[in-house]
């Protein structure tokens, strides 16, 4: 069984034990995360159910891994011949969820 899922502009296609990695959410190693955007739940009997634009009575349940923030990058802005560079780095945060649960809507 999987679900497709959608967590701010990003869709996620999950089945129960998978790790996934989503833009930084609020909270600590070990809490629960409910996801309630779901957009198709397949995998059961019959054929997949579609939501429009979303599966209503559905969710999918996840445990915070742990939270980081990837390898910095440098970004660099340079205008020849008016003594313009800037340099800058960024570190983006992410947060690693494992789903427990695919709840289909009852």
């Amino acid at each position: 069984m999987y679900a497709i899922i959608e967590d701010g502009s990003h869709q996620y296609r999950v089945h129960e034990g998978d790790r996934i990695r989503v833009d930084r959410r609020p909270g600590k190693a070990g809490e629960e995360l409910v996801f309630s955007k779901v957009l198709l739940i397949a995998g059961r009997d019959g054929g997949p159910t579609l939501g429009l634009p979303e599966v209503e009575g559905a969710r999918v349940a996840g445990k915070i891994v742990n939270q980081f923030k990837t390898k910095k990058i440098i970004i660099q802005k340079f205008r020849r011949r008016k003594n313009m560079r800037r340099r800058n780095g960024h570190r983006q945060p992410y947060t690693t969820v494992q789903i427990t649960s695919i709840a289909p809507a009852p």
